[in-house]
This record gives C-alpha cells, sequence and structure tokens, in this order.
C-alpha cells in the first residue's frame, strides 16, 4: 500500500513539474525575444547565403523588435558554423541558414561532430535555389533537348563541366535519367568552370544559377535549363530541365533551424515572424537581387520537406562517386 502511494506521490510530482515547465516555457514565449537574436551563416559575407540573411535580417528584426545579429562562421563547408548553432542553448536566440547539403551532411562527410537531422531544430523553410545549364553563345547545343540528345548518342562523350557539391549532385541526377555519354570535368568552383566554358576549353558547365544570370544576361553565355521545379522569376524564358525530361529537377532548400530542443512555443513565434516577413516586399527584393526563389514553409512542411529531401540527395550523393570526407 506504501509503495502505491509512494508510487502516486512521484506521479503527481512529475505532472506537477511538468505543468510548472510549461507554464515557464509559455511565459517565456510570450516574453520571446527579450535579447537579440543570432543568426549564423555557416559561409563568408557575400557569399549566396549571406547575401538573403542581409534581408532577412532587417525584416527580422522590424517584425520581432530586437536585433537580429548576422555571425558569419564559415569553414569546412559550412560545417563550422553548423556545429556552432548546434552546441549552441536551445533557447531560440541562436539560429542557422541551412541548406539541403548541411541536412545531408552524413553523406559528404565523416565524423561530423554534430548529426545533420537530430542535432537540429527545425523552424521555417525559407527559400530555394538551383543550378544552371550553360554553353557558349555560338554553341551547336541551342536547346536542353540537344544536349540531351548529344548525351544520348553512341559517340565522343560531351564533357561537361561542374564545381563542388550541387553541381556533382546534378551532373549525377542528369546521368542517372538520361544513361548518357557524360564525362565530368571537375573544378574548385564556379568561376573556374566558367572562365573555361568562355574559353572554349569546355562545352558545357553546370553553375548556381547567380552566376549563371550574370554571364546570361551579359551575353557572352546561353542558358539551356535550370534544375529546379518551376521557371526563376530571374530568367523566365529558361526552361526548367524537367520540361524535357520528365522528374529531372533538383533543388536547393535553404532553413532556417535552431539547436535541437528549443520549446515548441518559441518555435512557433519564430515561425510566425519568419512566414510574415518573407512575404514583405523588402525581402522579396532583397530575394530577388541574390537570384532566390522565396519558398515560405512551416515548421510541419518543412520536417515532411525534409524526409524526401534528404534521402533524395543521398542517393544522388553515392551516384556522383563522391566519398565522404
Amino acid at each position: 500500500m506504501r509503495q502505491v502511494k509512494r508510487a502516486a506521490r512521484n506521479l503527481i510530482r512529475c505532472a506537477v513539474a511538468g505543468a510548472i515547465m510549461t507554464f515557464a516555457w509559455s511565459s517565456h514565449a510570450t516574453d520571446f525575444p527579450s535579447r537579440p537574436i543570432t543568426l549564423v551563416v555557416p559561409y563568408p559575407a557575400g557569399s549566396a547565403t549571406d547575401n538573403i540573411a542581409r534581408p532577412l535580417a532587417q525584416a527580422l528584426q522590424n517584425n520581432l523588435g530586437q536585433a537580429v545579429v548576422i555571425l558569419n562562421r564559415a569553414g569546412g563547408q559550412g560545417t563550422i558554423g553548423a556545429q556552432h548553432a548546434a552546441r549552441s542553448e536551445p533557447d531560440g536566440y541562436t539560429l542557422l541558414l541551412a541548406s539541403s547539403s548541411m541536412f545531408a551532411g552524413n553523406a559528404l562527410f565523416k565524423n561530423l561532430p554534430y548529426d545533420p537531422i537530430k542535432s537540429f531544430e527545425p523552424i521555417s523553410g525559407i527559400a530555394s535555389t538551383s543550378m544552371m545549364f550553360m554553353v557558349k553563345s555560338d554553341s551547336p547545343y541551342k536547346s536542353i533537348k540537344d544536349l540531351i540528345a548529344a548525351v544520348k548518342a553512341k559517340g565522343e562523350p560531351v564533357n561537361i563541366g561542374i564545381g563542388a557539391g550541387s553541381a556533382q549532385v546534378v551532373l549525377a541526377m542528369l546521368t542517372e535519367e538520361t544513361h548518357g555519354n557524360i564525362t565530368p570535368i571537375n573544378y574548385r568552383g564556379t568561376p573556374q568552370a566558367l572562365t573555361d566554358l568562355t574559353g572554349g576549353q569546355i562545352p558545357v558547365a553546370i553553375v548556381d544559377i547567380g552566376n549563371g544570370v550574370v554571364q546570361m544576361n551579359s551575353g557572352r553565355l546561353r542558358a539551356l535549363a535550370i534544375s529546379a521545379t518551376k521557371r526563376s522569376n530571374a530568367a523566365p524564358d529558361v526552361p526548367v530541365l524537367s520540361e524535357s525530361l520528365p522528374g529531372a529537377s533538383l533543388e536547393t532548400i535553404i532553413a532556417v533551424v535552431g539547436p535541437a530542443g528549443i520549446p515548441q512555443p518559441i518555435v512557433e513565434r519564430l515561425n510566425k515572424a519568419f512566414l510574415e516577413v518573407l512575404d514583405t516586399p523588402e525581402v522579396k527584393k532583397g530575394f530577388a537581387a541574390a537570384t532566390t526563389e522565396v519558398m515560405p514553409v512551416p515548421t510541419s512542411g518543412l520536417v515532411q520537406l525534409l524526409k524526401t529531401d534528404v534521402p533524395r540527395w543521398h542517393d544522388l550523393i553515392k551516384a556522383a562517386g563522391i566519398v565522404p570526407q
């Protein structure tokens, strides 16, 4: 009987403690934020991710009434900034701009000091970006259909220049979908690939859409297609790859996350703020200048999106022959 009473008392204590904790976090959420928020950008100032962080942080500051400070923690292909965020206090005051490649980190890196999924609390999806297939303005490939036909033909392989990361994954997807005869020409980054493409050393390059649009508008290069699911506002006349190759699409999702364990009321407060600022003219203009598509996704939608996006990135990274470092 005493044991039953003791168990009942313990159960009551746990229930009371839980109620107090819930009340405490609800109270914190009501006051949140009461001090500046840090938005960690795991890439250098001036990078594509940083360029969208600036208008986002300013709009969020206006929405929440507290300063939003950008912290550029570059290095390790984004892993240093991600580690910093993962190890921060889960109170909502340290957030991270994360991308598809970070979420698929286990396929890219060995022995990460954090789990790319479990170490983070999803808050909001904010944007998406894609890759662009580029050729010289006088190229015989007048359309993406011409390129697809060339890689499917039984002849000399088509050399396609790629930088590290997303370009490798997009090329793997093209190869997988066409069973094409392709030789990847690897570069350290987009600038080197564009230099050789402009100089005629390679016939095709896959580059990020931001750099691609600049080159396209200059008239030096021509865009054949982008890897997104829909046409870009920055290049509305450029078709998406899936128009000629159904099912072939790949976008890089950019999302806001925090360290795992942020109380739900604070997650909800932040999610509400992000969805509101993504609908403002200032943020839309800033994202457009960075050739990035606004993609507002609530917390629940982001969780579901990652469940399908991450496994696909893992499969394509493996297909690309990318060995974890």
